[in-house]
């Protein structure tokens, strides 16, 4: 039974974090009990439960006294999450039929259970690669890299961390003429991915570089 997606997961694990936050920071009973109330409203608007059976498997979020208990929480339910599918050499380097060798990413010792797009940056090029899934269609995104050494808002996450500038070339209206779009991103892909929980966002970026 997988009902929840990577991005839901995250959602449920910074909402946990936020519990635990808040109980041990306050012990004011009417604190504790509007974040989890806040809680409670961000779940259910954010997931889609089949039956009570899938809710009652994330209830134990609202009894998360301490860091331990958070761990085993979080463990618990990352069984029901339907993983990145993997998607193999030759469909990466489909999605980039303009470069000729294309530096594939290492995937050994992945939790693809936290990732809701693949991403790693090629040295040689300067180039960062994006790998995703829309409407269950594998796609891509390249584009140049720059690393602005400076922290700000991610477009994809919508956290604040270290940030670089994607920037995407495409063909102009006119021949021989191009466009470039792009928006800073996290440097960090594999932070990113435990920072996104809204799908939107990832395809809003991407669309918006299209």
């Amino acid at each position: 039974m997988k009902f929840m997606t990577v991005e839901q997961y995250q959602l449920v694990k910074n909402q946990a974090k936020k519990i635990l936050n808040t109980v041990t920071t306050s012990k004011d009973q009417n604190v504790i009990q509007a974040v989890q109330a806040l809680v409670q409203e961000e779940i259910d608007a954010k997931l889609t439960f089949q039956d009570i059976e899938e809710q009652l498997i994330l209830q134990p979020i609202f009894t998360i006294q301490s860091k331990e208990q958070l761990e085993l929480f979080l463990e618990s339910i990352k069984q029901y999450v339907e993983p990145f599918k993997v998607p193999t050499d030759n469909q990466i380097k489909k999605l980039f039929p303009k470069d000729k060798k294309v530096k594939l990413p290492k995937l050994d010792g992945m939790d693809f259970r936290e990732v809701t797009y693949l991403s790693w940056f090629d040295a040689g090029t300067n180039r960062k690669y994006i790998v995703f899934y829309e409407d269950g269609v594998l796609k891509g995104v390249r584009g140049v890299f720059d690393h602005t050494e400076k922290k700000g808002i991610c477009t994809v996450c919508n956290r604040h961390s270290k940030v670089g500038l994607l920037l995407v070339s495409k063909n102009g209206t006119q021949l021989g003429t191009y466009t470039k779009k792009g928006n800073y991103i996290c440097e960090n892909s594999e932070i990113c991915n435990e920072e996104l929980t809204d799908i939107n966002r990832l395809k809003e970026f991407v669309d918006n570089l299209r």
